[in-house]
C-alpha cells in the first residue's frame, strides 16, 4: 500500500478536485461550474498538492531525490520542501480569501513552478534525465497547473 501511495498518491488531490467540482455543481448553480472548479483547483489541486510535495521533500528527501534522478543528501530538499509547503498553505488559504489574494498566490506559484519546469527541462537536455520524478507527472503538473489557474482566474 505504501509503494502504491508513493507511486500514485500525487493523483489524489486532482481526483478530489474533479469529484468535489461535480458534487458542487450538482448541488449549486450549473452555470457556476468554472467557479467551483477554480476554487477546488486552487485550494486542493494546488494547495494540498503543494503541502504534500513539501512534506515529501522535507521528510523523504533522499527518496524524492532518487525519484527525480538527482543526488541524495542535498540540503536543497529541505529548502524546496519549505517553499512547497509555504505555497501549499497559501493555496489552502485561498479557500478563505479571494481576488487579490488568489492573484498573488497564482503569480507566486506560477513563477516557482515554471522555474522548476525549466530546471527539469535543462536536466533532461543536459543529463538525459527522464526519471518519472523529473519528466513525469510533476513536470506536466508544474507546467499545466499555472495555465489552468490563470485561465480560471480570468474567467472568474
Amino acid at each position: 500500500m505504501k509503494k502504491l501511495f508513493f507511486k500514485f498518491g500525487y493523483y489524489i488531490p486532482i481526483i478530489c478536485v474533479l469529484i468535489f467540482t461535480i458534487t458542487d455543481t450538482m448541488s449549486g448553480n450549473e452555470k457556476d461550474w468554472h467557479r467551483y472548479f477554480f476554487n477546488n483547483l486552487i485550494t486542493i489541486g494546488f494547495g494540498y498538492q503543494m503541502v504534500f510535495f513539501g512534506l515529501f521533500h522535507i521528510f523523504l528527501g533522499d527518496k524524492i531525490a532518487e525519484f527525480i534522478g538527482w543526488e541524495k543528501g542535498s540540503p536543497f530538499q529541505f529548502e524546496v520542501g519549505l517553499a512547497d509547503f509555504a505555497m501549499g498553505v497559501l493555496g489552502i488559504m485561498c479557500g478563505y480569501y479571494s481576488d487579490e489574494f488568489w492573484l498573488a498566490t497564482i503569480v507566486m506559484g506560477t513563477i516557482f513552478l515554471w522555474g522548476c519546469v525549466i530546471g527539469h527541462l535543462r536536466d533532461m537536455i543536459k543529463n538525459k534525465n527522464f526519471n518519472p520524478g523529473s519528466a513525469g507527472f510533476v513536470f506536466w503538473w508544474g507546467l499545466l497547473m499555472p495555465i489552468a489557474l490563470i485561465v480560471l482566474y480570468i474567467l472568474y
